[in-house]
């Protein structure tokens, strides 16, 4: 009674002399004031409580919808330096996603208890230039890729929650690979590439899935490989620094990405490798703008699985087929879940070693 009496003071004054009819004035000026007393108390309790639960539950607030254009594992997984023979390279990538998280934003909609999958298929082609730049080989490409996702949450509104269970399908953001460089020193090769996410894919703000996320990426690689072929061990880490425009639908620039791939593989025999993949990923600066309505908060998360390499010898050298599969270990203020890569390479030129 003391809360009500406090917060509608005039409206519930008729409540109070009714509830305290039968007592003294003296029991009701104590009644008076226990309420003025304990009513402060119980909203910095109530207060303290909200924010515990805000803060326990920053499962997945940063980068616009808890994810970006990175996706663990689809750097590559074996001898990822090597360089190409000259001519043309076809990748295509197979990418499979499945994760969770309590909250983020999606279209400029706060949306909670999300669970979502998705699935791209990814045609990759890539030219190898004979000539040498800057000591090294030279390589261009671009990549097509066509996905699906799928969404189940509850988006919040300013009336109240609202069930979403939607799938879409289409046309999602090209990557162009305008600069790559490979050099090689006996064991020891190295990658330095630049890679673009351009946005055209589908995106509405009105939806509630869209397969495009409506802004540039900018990612700068540097790559690693030592590759033992006595031993028939293989040690590859990939490095990126990712820079994000804003998103001009919703106000939301997600703040600026290092992502961290490692990859060892032994070859069993001539045809096929096992090995194990991790991936350590930091938001270094927090998202901004005015679509951040969860705040500027900066995302981390790491994982491990398996991978393998096949490359049969009727291929003569040139086919391959790759696969890695990553388990979240760790996620905070992003999404938590599985991430699986399935890689077939066809190169037209000389055979070569590496597989990128």
């Amino acid at each position: 009674m003391g809360f009500f009496s406090i917060m509608n003071p005039i409206a519930n004054t008729p409540v109070f002399l009714g509830l305290t009819a039968s007592d003294s004035p003296v029991i009701r000026r104590r009644v008076a004031v226990k309420a003025l007393l304990t009513t402060p108390a119980i909203i910095v309790i109530s207060c303290l409580c909200g924010a515990l639960i805000l803060i326990s539950g920053r499962v997945a607030v940063a980068a616009e919808g808890a994810s970006s254009n990175y996706f663990p594992g689809s750097y590559g997984t074996v001898a990822v330096a090597i360089p190409p023979t000259e001519g043309w390279t076809y990748l295509n990538y197979n990418l499979f996603y499945a994760a969770e998280a309590e909250q983020a934003v999606l279209q400029g909609r706060l949306n909670v208890d999300l669970d979502t999958s998705a699935y791209f298929n990814m045609s990759s082609g890539i030219y190898v230039f004979e000539e040498p730049v800057l000591g090294g080989r030279f390589a261009m490409g671009a990549t097509l890729p066509i996905g699906y996702a799928a969404l189940e949450s509850q988006s919040v509104g300013p009336t109240g929650t609202m069930a979403v269970d939607d799938s879409e399908t289409g046309l999602g953001d090209m990557l162009l690979l305008p600069a790559s460089l490979f050099w090689n020193d006996g064991n020891w090769n190295f990658n330095l590439y630049e890679l673009i996410v351009a946005p055209t894919g589908k995106y509405d703000v009105n939806d509630n899935v869209n397969i495009g996320r409506n802004y540039w990426s900018f990612d700068t690689v540097f790559a690693v490989t030592n590759l033992d072929m006595t031993t028939g061990r293989d040690f590859s880490l990939v490095a990126g620094y990712m820079i994000n425009t804003e998103n001009n639908a919703t106000d939301y620039k997600t703040g600026h990405e290092l992502h961290v791939d490692a990859m060892f593989n032994q070859f069993v025999s001539e045809e096929f490798a096992l090995g194990l993949h991790g991936y350590f990923y930091q938001q270094v600066t927090g998202d901004s703008g005015s679509g951040a309505i969860l705040g500027d908060f900066k995302g981390q998360s790491y994982g491990i699985g398996p991978s393998f390499l096949w490359m049969p010898k009727w291929g003569g050298g040139k086919f391959s087929l790759t696969g890695t599969w990553l388990h979240d270990l760790h996620a905070t203020d992003r999404m938590e879940g599985d991430y699986a890569v399935v890689t077939l390479t066809w190169q037209f030129g000389e055979s070569g070693s590496g597989n990128k």
